[in-house]
């Protein structure tokens, strides 16, 4: 123990050895060739570590980095003992230099401690030629990968879909590219409030609260909801989940899919609206053939009767009496032609459809046309008719012309005996959102999205109103008034299908009518036409410009 502390005491003496020069017979040659040969391998002893250190420094994962800072003491160690040994031919402090020593023996024993430790897993570690074919087998596999992802966004792309991911701890909604393209966003990550002010503000809140309870419940239920986008496209869509939770069951996030369903959803209320159409359609088909074969029969009854009557011999009735049954006779066909007459109007009427062209129509010139064509009836009925500036709107004049003409009569008609009929047209320039509209017409509405939307609320609308002073109905009776050979009054001649084939024309035209009435008090017929036909679904010769 005293021989050790002895030797730390005297650590750096250098009394008791002559410096090396004076050991032995050193020539100047050999000695500084011994003392140069000792500082170059200091210095790359010194250089190597620092290089590997560096080397750690720049690489943020290298594996084994214990290793290579033992290595680095190792190196350095050895690199002082060769820096000493040419220290000692002037300062001979071979203490220190044994302890430098006995350093570097227990760095270079930790050093292949550590290696031998090692060494299972460098002998599992891949050789250059592994890591090369595995290099190119990863290249393979990420080729095949990005072809996969380009058919799968294509397939996305085709099925109007993307996907989607939310973080609720980061409060982050991670889009897809098509996603993104179908929101019409730019930028693929968006907070969970932004994500709802994407919807449709009526279904903000069911959609909120399905993806709430889908949180409680570790479930997700799919649902539809709509979206505008920032060009105002109202959009449909199909959104579909999974939720993701973790070991201790808190949902870590929700992935899933959405779907834009809009054309599918379309065409879903289209074929609904149609179904009802054709169904309505064959109850008026039943109705028609019933009614008419009724009212056709009527007339032939009397025809019969009467030509019956006329074939019996000559004493069994009088000349007047002839005379009397040969008018019933022509009375009777008059009437069967007449409804005849009127069942061919409401056929045309009902099968044309879209069968013919709207140009721009003057509806001036068109009641123009209508009043000169009624001139007798009016001035017989002593009429007054009030009218003023109608509007152009794209329409077929003729229909126009047949729906005047049936209304203007039908007022005329149903006067009252002590007053002469009075009638007033005006109109008034409206749009989609001040109409409640029947889904019978917003179904040939190009730009419909499933509900109302921007575009059907800028539509323009003309609202002409034809009011009378005449004998009026029960309001009860307003939708019947519509239907063919419905009649309210037995007093006054005619089929019942004036106004049937005003409401035809009215819907050819993608409008609607309604009728306003009391006992006494007169009727207006409210007549709703678009003034443009472009945004539906028909024929169009020569747009409003």
């Amino acid at each position: 123990m005293h021989q050790v502390i002895d030797f730390f005491e005297g650590l750096f003496d250098t009394s008791l050895w002559p410096p090396r020069w004076h050991c032995g017979r050193w020539s100047e040659f050999h000695g500084w060739l011994y003392i140069i040969s000792d500082l170059l391998i200091f210095s790359s002893y010194f250089a190597m570590p620092v290089i590997i250190v560096r080397y750690i420094a720049s690489r943020a994962n290298v594996r084994f980095h214990k290793i290579y800072f033992l290595f680095a003491a190792f190196i350095l160690a050895c690199g002082f003992t060769h820096l000493l040994d040419a220290i000692t031919f002037w300062y001979p402090v071979y203490r220190f230099n044994a302890l430098v020593r006995f350093i570097t023996g227990m760095i270079s024993w930790t050093t292949v401690y550590y290696l031998i430790k090692l060494l299972p897993t460098a002998f599992s570690l891949k050789t250059a030629g592994e890591l090369e074919v595995e290099v190119e087998q990863r290249k393979r596999v990420e080729e095949d990968l990005k072809v996969k992802i380009n058919l799968l966004n294509e397939a996305q792309e085709i099925a109007k879909m993307g996907h989607w991911e939310w973080t609720p701890a980061a409060d982050r909604f991670d889009f897809s590219d098509n996603l993104v393209r179908i929101y019409g966003l730019d930028k693929s990550q968006i907070s969970y409030s932004e994500f709802l002010q994407c919807m449709y503000a009526e279904d903000r809140s069911n959609a909120d609260a399905t993806i709430t309870q889908a949180i409680a419940d570790k479930k997700f239920v799919n649902f539809y909801h709509r979206i505008t986008t920032p060009q105002e496209h109202v959009k449909t869509m199909h959104t579909r989940g999974e939720v993701v939770t973790g070991e201790n069951g808190q949902v870590i996030k929700i992935i899933g899919t959405a779907q834009d369903v809009t054309e599918q959803k379309q065409i879903e209320q289209e074929l609904q609206i149609k179904s009802s159409a054709l169904e309505s359609k064959n109850d008026e088909l039943e109705k028609f053939a019933y009614v008419a074969s009724h009212d056709l029969q009527e007339p032939l009854r009397k025809i019969r009767t009467f030509v019956s009557r006329m074939q019996q011999p000559a004493a069994d009735y009088s000349p007047e009496k002839a005379a009397q049954y040969m008018e019933k006779i022509v009375s009777a066909s008059a009437r069967m032609q007449r409804l005849i007459d009127d069942v061919l109007s409401f056929s045309r009427i009902s099968s044309a459809d879209s069968l013919f062209l709207f140009t721009r129509t003057d509806l001036n010139v068109v009641v123009a046309g209508v009043l000169a064509d009624m001139e007798v009836l009016i001035e017989s009925n002593k009429a007054i008719i009030h009218l003023s500036e109608l509007p152009v709107i794209e329409a077929n004049d003729t229909q126009m012309g047949q729906l005047f003409q049936n209304i203007i009569a039908n007022s005329i008609k149903f006067k009252k005996d002590a007053e002469d009929p009075e009638i007033s047209i005006t109109y008034d320039l409206v749009t989609g959102c001040d109409i409640h509209a029947p889904d019978r017409i917003k179904a040939h509405y190009k730009f419909t999205r499933w509900n109302e939307n921007k575009f059907w609320d800028r539509e323009k609308f003309v609202c002409i109103r034809i009011s009378d002073n005449g004998i009026g109905f029960d309001p009860q009776f307003s939708d019947r008034i519509f239907e063919a050979f419905q009649r309210l009054s037995g007093i006054y001649e005619g089929t019942g299908i004036g106004l049937a084939v005003c409401k035809k024309i009215i819907e050819n035209h993608n409008g609607m009518i309604t009728v306003s009435s009391k006992p006494e008090e007169g009727t207006t017929f409210i007549i709703t036409l678009p003034v443009s036909q472009a945004n539906f679904d028909q024929k169009i010769n020569s747009p409003i410009g």
